[in-house]
């Protein structure tokens, strides 16, 4: 042993690491070479797994997220199809759209951090407005079958709870779009009125 002074009765020296419990401990050598911990492969092995596990889900990354440019005027998402990747606006400003009973109409002109389509990408409905590219424009794409296939990987007591947050915003998004009807109800009446 290292000679240092141990209080209580630990498993290991606090100083040189050396196994306390070892029932045959052979005399300290200072010319053979230190011995390691008990347990210091198990935890160098488990850094290593640790690390291999880290290089496959950085891959699967790389598989998930795509970079895209584009040029002002470029329609970056389309109301009404059915893609359901997520966009996530790095660079750049969008505007967001919707097709109406009078026309297109502005919704928003976004800038970045922003999420667009997250709507389609969580629950699986058509989008729900257009984005169009007002500068030039720079997102990462979510592939969402390349994450869906990522997602056989969660432990099973996660499902339930993404599939009841789906379920939420999709009754959310419903009840929006019931909202939208008859506040547009209600506005063509005032205007029959006058």
């Amino acid at each position: 042993m290292c000679d240092a002074e141990i209080a209580g009765t630990p498993n290991y020296c606090g100083a040189c690491g050396q196994n306390l419990n070892a029932t045959a401990a052979a005399p300290r050598n200072d010319a053979e070479e230190p011995r390691l911990p008990s347990g210091f492969s198990r935890t160098l092995s488990t850094d290593l797994v640790a690390r291999q596990m880290e290089l496959r889900t950085h891959a699967k990354l790389v598989a998930l997220v795509e970079n895209r440019n584009y040029k002002p005027g470029e329609v970056i998402i389309q109301q009404g199809e059915l893609s359901r990747d997520l966009f996530v606006l790095n660079e750049g400003m969008v505007e967001i759209s919707r097709k109406g009973g009078e026309g297109e109409v502005v919704l928003n002109v976004v800038e970045p951090p922003y999420l667009l389509g997250d709507v389609a990408f969580l629950v699986g409905m058509p989008r729900t407005a257009s984005a169009r590219a007002n500068t030039d424009v720079n997102v990462f794409v979510v592939r969402y079958d390349a994450l869906k296939e990522m997602t056989k990987e969660l432990p099973p007591w996660l499902r339930p709870l993404l599939t009841a947050l789906e379920s939420n915003i999709k009754s959310l998004h419903n009840k929006t779009h019931m909202l939208e009807q008859r506040v547009a109800e209600i506005e063509s009446r005032s205007k029959a009125k006058a």
